[in-house]
């Protein structure tokens, strides 16, 4: 609707310096024709939209503009709400508290106890299932030491099973799908690094203090596109699985599928991770292709099955 599209416009401009016409169009799917007209309405609206011209220009919002609280719905509030108790649930943080504060003083008296046990519509629960207090204690660790530019020396067990003492200097907490992540320079390394919660057996916080270091963590989701070995394999599912196949692709990456069976074609990332994520299925999947994928797994089939029929 077009109502949603110019909500989204305004909330992206208040959150970024500047974007272009066609950004905008290519991420609305759109015209720029329709952009442009989308921009004229929001002007007319109250909020002013300045248009940049030349090599480096773009739509934006004046700095000092503020949105005014009537832009949000009482779903949008309900949300953030929702939201900042799930990010604080892990974090503890007096800021965050502060900030959740603020946004449900913007409910209606009404209201406010809509966050009351079982009222919620929808939950944010980031530590997942089990170990949620063991998981909590590691976040809350990290999370202080980032806010105070902080050594901390880690006690690390690698893809591989190799342990290791890192000093790392903590810059971003990262929670991504189903698993937690810390982002850091690791001083034994001398690069970058990322550390998935899970293996951190040990943390222990340091007197030194570090200088952010100008990296992102996104930069390493580049380097593995471009590094790692990716590789295109077929898979025939039982309809047994369907639903955990639904889970994990896409329809689009279905070749076939009637009451039997189901062929899927994906390209994943070669290795270890990919073996075991075959053998989770059990005898629910068979490997088509390619024969060098089939032979990994039927040498892996074959050593479990060594370990019984002694």
């Amino acid at each position: 609707m077009r109502i949603d599209r110019m909500l989204s416009i305004v909330v992206i401009l208040l959150n970024r310096r500047k974007i272009t016409a066609k950004e905008l169009a290519d991420r609305f799917e759109v015209s720029l024709r329709t952009v442009y007209r989308d921009i004229e309405s929001i002007n007319m609206a109250g909020i002013p939209v300045i248009s940049n011209q030349g090599t480096h220009g773009g739509y934006e919002i004046p700095e000092n503009y503020k949105l005014n609280r009537q832009y949000l719905s009482l779903s949008d509030l309900r949300s953030i709400l929702s939201a900042l108790k799930g990010i604080n649930a892990a974090l503890d943080d007096r800021d965050i508290e502060l900030i959740f504060e603020k946004v449900q003083s913007l409910l209606p008296e009404n209201e406010k106890s809509f966050s009351a046990k079982g009222a919620e519509v929808i939950v944010f629960d980031t530590l997942g299932w089990g170990n949620q207090d063991k998981s909590a204690k590691k976040i809350q660790q990290l999370y202080d030491a980032v806010k105070s530019s902080r050594l901390v020396e880690i006690s690390y067990v690698d893809s591989h099973g190799k342990s290791s003492v890192r000093d790392v200097e903590p810059m971003t907490i990262i929670q991504k799908g189903f698993s937690w992540y810390l982002f850091g320079f690791c001083r034994n390394k001398k690069a970058a690094r990322l550390f998935k919660l899970t293996r951190i057996k040990q943390i222990t916080g340091l007197s030194d203090r570090f200088e952010r270091k100008p990296v992102d963590y996104r930069e390493m989701n580049e380097k593995w596109k471009s590094s790692g070995k990716m590789i295109e394999v077929v898979l025939k599912f039982s309809a047994s699985v369907r639903h955990l196949v639904a889970d994990h692709h896409d329809a689009s990456q279905v070749l076939f599928e009637d009451g039997e069976s189901i062929i899927v074609k994906q390209i994943f990332p070669e290795g270890e991770w990919l073996i075991g994520m075959i053998l989770s299925y059990g005898n629910a999947v068979e490997v088509l292709s390619p024969e060098s994928v089939r032979r990994q797994i039927l040498n892996k089939i074959n050593k479990m099955a060594s370990v019984y029929l002694k």
